[in-house]
């Protein structure tokens, strides 16, 4: 196992978390029902991994998506 294996295989739990404190602090500091947060974060998924797949075909900047790892 290479040191870049293991990074690699470390990005998607690190971009997960990233994407989760913001869902988080939503609905902390608007008083939201936690049950928002699951359904933002998933959104915030979604338009990561959509950024990701344009970036891919069209424009380099954008491969890393939201999360810039």
């Amino acid at each position: 196992m290479s040191k870049q294996a293991i990074w690699e295989a470390a990005k998607e739990p690190l971009r997960l978390l990233v994407l989760a404190i913001i869902p988080l602090l939503l609905t902390y500091f608007a008083s939201l029902p936690y049950g928002w947060a699951g359904i933002m974060l998933v959104i915030l998924r979604f338009v990561d991994k959509l950024l990701h797949e344009i970036g891919k075909e069209n424009n380099d900047a954008l491969v890393k998506g939201i999360t810039r790892f």
